[in-house]
């Protein structure tokens, strides 16, 4: 029964905290929010995609992109990676990962991600008499390897293999039916293409999600995982009135869910200058978890040390806040 029970409040807290506008999300995408299993495989990541729009599956680079397209990281640098998310409303009281980028050379860039988030304290109390016999919290860690190989020098294709595993770690009087806790693997395949010898435009595809039902009590009630395709395009134009100091580039993203619905739109859009500051906007109408609304950033970089922060406004419209976004990186 705890089980099933934290099944239902996790994917109740996923939807709530990220669908912007539910009616508008079924009409447009046809996927439900909450109704799919393992939701934390899409709730945003990375600073950097994130002031973006997440729209990041074309020309996205390091630890940002293994979530969204294993491919980027073949030609990318070797880097360690922090991130953290505040959310302003408090369903996820903790969401922090990490993750390392190792090239190696003439066989292809392989990395280690760590994602831990915590949906609280709960009340645990007695089925009949409604006493408070202890406390529990909703707990998901996330553990991922990826493997991405370029091909040439215009194609890359990647591959990541996701372990996801609920706990609901109890003080007090547990429930003594509880037997084990609810874990599932998922499979995400990218594919990265340069149609200029430049680097200037770039398109990416992926998959995302592919993998077995989660099942929290028996078979029947296990949900699909929340499986999504992603197409992108990316284009780093030149100007020869800007200073060579100043760089910029522009990415649109399609995604859908493989269940149903039509397809969402990413945008994003980054200037950079001296390669030390960074800004971003960005714009998910029906993105990954059908959230509509603009998203900004910020990076700095000094040495080795790269800090990115972002905001995102696709859930203002419910009052739940504006999530934010840091993500630091040393690059090595």
């Amino acid at each position: 029964m705890r089980q099933r029970l934290f099944n239902r409040i996790s994917l109740s807290i996923a939807a709530a905290l990220l669908a912007c506008d539910c009616r508008g999300a079924r009409a447009q995408s046809g996927v439900i929010p909450g109704l799919e299993g393992g939701p934390e495989f899409l709730l945003p990541i990375g600073a950097r995609g994130i002031g973006l729009g997440q729209a990041i599956a074309a020309r996205g680079v390091g630890a940002d992109a293994l979530w969204w397209n294993p491919a980027l990281i073949a030609r990318g640098p070797r880097e360690v990676a922090f991130n953290v998310a505040q959310l302003a409303n408090g369903s996820i009281t903790a969401d922090a990962s990490s993750a390392i980028v190792w090239p190696v050379p003439r066989v292809g860039a392989f990395a280690l991600s760590v994602r831990y988030l915590n949906y609280g304290d709960f009340t645990a109390t007695d089925k009949q008499t409604g006493a408070i016999i202890g406390s529990f919290q909703h707990t998901a860690v996330i553990v991922a390897g990826t493997f991405s190989a370029p091909f040439g020098d215009r194609f890359a294709g990647g591959l990541t293999l996701k372990l996801l595993e609920l706990a609901s770690p109890c003080t007090g009087s547990c429930d003594p039916t509880s037997s084990g806790e609810p874990r599932t693997a998922a499979l995400d395949f990218g594919a990265q293409y340069f149609l200029t010898a430049d680097s200037l435009i770039s398109v990416g595809a992926s998959t995302l999600n592919i993998g077995l039902p989660l099942q929290v009590k028996d078979a029947p009630q296990a949900d699909q995982l929340p499986s999504r395709v992603i197409f992108g395009a990316a284009v780093a134009p030149k100007f020869s009135q800007m200073p060579k100091s100043a760089h910029m580039h522009a990415e649109v993203d399609m995604i859908k869910a493989l269940s149903s619905g039509g397809p969402g739109f990413l945008l994003g859009a980054e200037f950079a200058w001296m390669d030390q500051y960074a800004a971003r906007v960005g714009y998910q109408h029906d993105g990954p978890t059908s959230g509509v609304g603009p998203t900004f950033g910020l990076g700095f970089a000094t040495g080795k040390l790269h800090i990115d922060f972002s905001q995102m406004f696709t859930d203002a419209n419910t009052g739940l806040g504006k999530p934010t976004f840091l993500s630091i990186r040393y690059v090595f």
